[in-house]
């Protein structure tokens, strides 16, 4: 989950930039509630004045009438900072959501999240049969979420969603139609999601463009043209030393074939399939990718640019840390991965190599016109879950509805329209220019103790970073490839942090979406899974090796296929189809 954790960071710099309140079409979006929030300070000299049609929840149409109490846990983040004072149980946030919508988090224990400190202690909880607080909220392996909802100790959240999420939520989660899937039971939601922002996960092909205009050549259109790219990178001298000391493509697939960076699950999809995941077929079932013939195609070519030079000789002994360094290092012409890689780790390339420039270019077709990525990130950042003991278990989508009103997509003069607090991750100078250095600026941002950071209170949010809607960063970075002249505070502020080639990147993901090969196996381990999947992982990773290193002959892999479904691999597949027909229904 690193490549997330990275995303997570880049884009909230962002959200970090901009936001502001928009009009709301909710319960929780009151124009009282605005007023009393300006300057995102707020006090409880003004919070909202209840009204007089409070629901059987307490609800006044803004904030609850009296403050009710949601328990939870949680993890600190390497980005959580605090002013002199402040800490997770008291700030900034949680006051302002205290006396804005009656909301008072309490913490049955924070935990800093280092070495999966928090999913250990998840773990504990349940090992130990602990009570789970009002709310829990996951961001990381799907096993500790099955885990929570086995547990049973956490409700179907379905009728929740009819009833209390709000309109842009729900258009969020209906942009990808399998968004709830991975924690359907039954036809149960056992979990709400945190949504992100769609398509930023996706894959596009980077290409040293001195490199390329050094040596005269033109874009790829097809895997052949790429090789040739590749070629050229190898044994024409590109950096200019006189030596012959450089690669074509940067990877390295030490741990997977599907990484985040330095991919090279794109050159399987260049064949028909994705491996390590479960693609659907023309039948409509469901097929191991690592399995498919079109791997056996994909590893009959990794072997040849091994061989010729392409890529290193190390890739299957490095990770896919080590695969990016190639690039950044300036030792290799090409990477695949996603669309903000500018912003990190891009920049060490410049630092590296002076003079270095690079370009997003199109995933090129495979031989038979064939293109397929990885879907990337599916919308979905984290989930949450609420406990069917909860006195106030809708109180979470009105906190969450909140944040998508007024901070997701603000709109001009709304109350978070520069940052959620001022002296705190903005401040106005005289002329009411905003800034956002405290170093420069101290006397603006008072009660800092260290000032190389902002202090970001959204960080501090049940929802890990505030809310995000799906299409919003997509659409935004379209615009302004297109030459739109930004005009939100959203687009202005992503204008203003993100870099030309970043937005031509995405451009070209968006052109080119309907490649995406999504997995559509998203449900818990399978019973036969339980039993048998390290056993067959090692046996595809092993003859994958074997081959691509000339080991074993071409052949060997279809030794590998009819051993891998006669130890289990049949079993799995049935019990895959079998959970995607029951999760499917409606």
């Amino acid at each position: 989950m690193q490549y997330k954790r990275i995303s997570n960071l880049l884009l909230a710099t962002v959200m970090a930039l901009s936001l502001a309140a928009c009009s709301g079409n909710n319960d929780n979006s009151s124009n009282a509630t605005k007023d009393a929030a300006k300057n995102g300070n707020s006090t409880t000299d003004n919070a909202v004045q209840p009204k007089s049609n409070v629901d059987e929840t307490g609800w006044d149409g803004s904030k609850y009438a009296e403050p009710i109490t949601l328990t939870t846990v949680k993890a600190i983040g390497n980005n959580y900072y605090y002013k002199t004072g402040e800490s997770m149980e008291n700030n900034v946030l949680n006051t302002y959501m205290k006396d804005n919508l009656g909301i008072d988090v309490k913490y049955d224990w924070v935990v800093t999240d280092t070495n999966q400190a928090y999913q250990t202690k998840i773990r504990l909880m349940l090992s130990s049969g602990d009570k789970m607080p009002d709310v829990i909220t996951y961001r990381g392996d799907m096993e500790t979420v099955n885990m929570l909802i086995d547990s049973g100790q956490f409700m179907d959240v379905g009728s929740l969603i009819d009833k209390y999420a709000g309109d842009v939520y729900k258009k969020g989660m209906e942009l990808n139609p399998d968004t709830l899937l991975p924690v359907t039971r039954d036809g149960k939601v056992m979990a709400l999601p945190v949504l992100d922002y769609a398509y930023n996960d996706d894959m596009v092909l980077w290409l040293r463009q001195d490199w390329m205009d050094k040596l005269g050549l033109q874009a790829p259109k097809t895997l052949a043209d790429f090789e040739s790219i590749m070629d050229a990178f190898v044994n024409q001298d590109p950096d200019g030393n006189g030596k012959k000391d450089t690669l074509g493509l940067a990877t390295g697939f030490k741990n997977t074939y599907l990484n985040w960076i330095a991919d090279i699950s794109w050159l399987f999809g260049d064949f028909g399939t994705l491996p390590e995941q479960w693609n659907k077929g023309a039948d409509g079932q469901l097929s191991y990718g690592s399995i498919d013939p079109g791997a056996k195609q994909a590893l009959s070519t990794l072997k040849t640019w091994m061989e010729k030079g392409y890529i290193t000789k190390d890739a299957g002994l490095v990770d896919e840390n080590g695969g990016y360094e190639q690039f950044t290092k300036g030792q290799a012409g090409a990477i695949v991965g996603r669309n903000w890689l500018p912003d990190w780790p891009f920049g060490d390339l410049l630092n590296n190599v002076p003079g270095s420039k690079y370009k997003a270019y199109a995933i090129p077709a495979g031989p038979d016109g064939k293109i397929g990525t990885q879907s990337g990130n599916p919308s979905v950042n984290g989930w949450m879950l609420i406990n069917k003991d909860s006195k106030h278990p809708e109180a979470l989508l009105r906190y969450y509805n909140f944040l998508f009103d007024n901070w997701a997509n603000p709109q001009k003069g709304g109350i978070f329209e520069n940052g959620f607090a001022e002296g705190y991750d903005y401040a106005k100078q005289a002329d009411g220019t905003v800034v956002k250095d405290p170093a420069k600026y101290p006397d603006l941002f008072p009660g800092y103790g260290d000032r190389t950071h902002l202090v970001e209170p959204i960080y501090y949010s049940l929802t890990f970073d505030g809310a995000r809607e799906p299409g919003l960063y997509a659409d935004t970075m379209s615009k302004l490839a297109d030459g739109g002249t930004p005009e939100t505070p959203y687009e202005i502020a992503t204008a203003a942090v993100r870099k030309p080639e970043n937005i031509e990147a995405m451009k070209i993901v968006m052109e080119q979406k309907d490649i995406r090969m999504k997995n559509y196996f998203q449900g818990p381990l399978t019973e036969t899974m339980k039993s048998k999947n390290e056993l067959l992982k090692k046996l595809v990773l092993q003859t994958y090796s074997k081959i691509i290193y000339g080991q074993s002959p071409i052949e060997e892999f279809d030794t590998m296929v009819a051993n891998w479904k006669k130890s289990g691999g049949d079993q799995i597949t049935k019990e895959v189809n079998d959970w995607y027909i029951s999760a499917s229904k409606k």
